[in-house]
């Protein structure tokens, strides 16, 4: 299994492969969007899983790496957002969620020598289903392991983040990128250059950049920004009514936007003055941030962002 070494966290990681040297401390992932937290999340647990090495590589033998590579194993339960039945484009990890959750925990493992519990998009937990696992890290067992998966740890309760192991995943290097794209997706030199440079250092996105639909997608975002400088109020509150309904998808496009400011060539299309664009960008990161720590009115926020450009 190949996958991003995010050295940030993971040469911390690597000491807990060892069961004799395995702190009895859950963990906390935290970092941006697409800096390889979930998927060090995995890796990790399933390196944990199998009993025959010491590194991220699995044997691909025995029984546990069997029950892995066929994209199950009974030691192993993940935690997904769910969509709320009333609200379609609104996620949330419910209390009965974590009640599974805990329930799993309480069993003995039934193949590895440890069970492990791994919670993404841990911010999206309602405070009911916080409150309920805090019970469990406070009297974690030896043979469990939790993993919280979250952008925004401000989310989550002072308390429950007291009762975790914090590991920052941060942007990694360009050349790190570009190593990787040419080793394990066989991407030219310059190919991996231009990836690389455009992810900004989000392994996540680098991955994703690869898919020519995406980077459609990306194009259209742009052509966006272009459109809504030029649209009046009402033109403009349609097309945020229909982005927010997708926090995830407004992250992404306010990304984007970002992008295209900070190149000098593309944010020329946006016939900006200077003053303007600097706001602007200063806007967009703000909101970004709002957009990540508070559950602020987000259709709001995006319309007074370009009336007060105006």
């Amino acid at each position: 299994m190949f996958f991003f070494k995010n050295e940030s966290a993971t040469d911390f990681l690597e000491k807990m492969f060892k069961p004799q040297k395995r702190l009895i401390q859950n963990l906390l992932f935290w970092g941006e969007e697409s800096v390889g937290k979930m998927t060090t999340a995995r890796a990790f647990s399933n390196a944990l899983l199998c009993g025959n090495n010491d590194k991220w590589e699995l044997c691909h033998q025995c029984p546990n790496c069997q029950m892995l590579d066929q994209g199950y194993h009974p030691d192993l339960m993940i935690i997904e957002p769910l969509s709320d039945e009333n609200h379609k484009e609104e996620k949330s990890i419910k209390i009965e969620q974590v009640r599974e959750g805990i329930k799993f925990l309480t069993f003995h493992p039934q193949i590895a020598d440890l069970k492990i519990l791994i919670i993404n998009q841990a911010e999206l937990l309602t405070r009911d289903a916080q409150d309920a696992l805090l019970k469990t890290l406070e009297e974690s067992r030896k043979n469990n392991l939790i993993i919280l998966v979250t952008k925004a740890p401000k989310k989550l309760t002072t308390t429950i983040r007291s009762r975790l192991l914090s590991l920052r995943f941060k942007r990694a290097s360009s050349k790190s990128l570009m190593d990787f794209l040419q080793k394990e997706h066989g991407l030219s030199l310059k190919e991996s250059q231009i990836i690389a440079e455009r992810a900004e250092g989000k392994i996540g996105l680098a991955i994703k950049l690869m898919d020519k639909d995406y980077t459609k997608s990306l194009e259209e975002k742009r052509k966006d920004l272009i459109k809504v400088l030029t649209q009046d109020f009402n033109q403009r509150s349609v097309y945020f009514q229909k982005l927010t309904k997708d926090n995830k998808e407004l992250n992404a496009t306010l990304e984007e936007w970002l992008r295209m400011l900070r190149s000098k060539r593309e944010s020329e299309k946006l016939n900006l003055t200077p003053v303007k664009k600097t706001k602007l960008t200063n806007d967009i990161l703000k909101a970004i941030y709002l957009l990540n720590d508070s559950n602020i009115n987000t259709q709001l926020l995006m319309e007074n962002i370009f009336l007060q450009l105006k």
